[in-house]
């Protein structure tokens, strides 16, 4: 009979234990969360831009497009250059543009680390300087 309660009793912390552990939301795909992001050099909107994205990190993974999870064009969009990424989680992201910036007639890059802490459209500056 003592065997049996105390296997009860550890049964009960287990299921106690298990249910009191809250999950945290990974970044990525699968939330209502929009970033509009808006390359600028020199406060110069960037329009000539590839912006790429990667979840869970607030590193970047490298300097060219592999490593990330996911790229956009940018588009003139309501007059202004934006990348648009939906469909996103809370969490950390890394946020590079890679483009081009026709005033000065050079390539331009940088990235940021970003947190999405609320499911709601967010619009982001993303810095570049001259680059390779």
């Amino acid at each position: 009979m003592k065997t049996i309660n105390v296997l009860l009793v550890m049964l009960l912390a287990l299921t106690l234990s298990a249910a009191s552990c809250t999950r945290q939301d990974k970044a990525g795909k699968g939330g209502n969360a929009i970033l509009k992001i808006t390359p600028r050099h020199h406060d110069n909107p960037i329009s000539d831009c590839v912006v790429y994205i990667k979840y869970n990190t607030s590193t970047p993974p490298s300097e060219t497009a592999e490593g990330y999870d996911e790229q956009m064009a940018v588009v003139i969009e309501d007059g202004k250059p934006v990348a648009t990424f939906t469909g996103l989680k809370n969490g950390k992201y890394y946020i590079y543009g890679y483009g081009f910036d026709a005033d000065i007639s050079q390539n331009v890059k940088g990235g940021i680390p970003y947190e999405i802490t609320s499911q709601s459209t967010i619009n982001i500056n993303v810095p570049v300087t001259e680059g390779d």
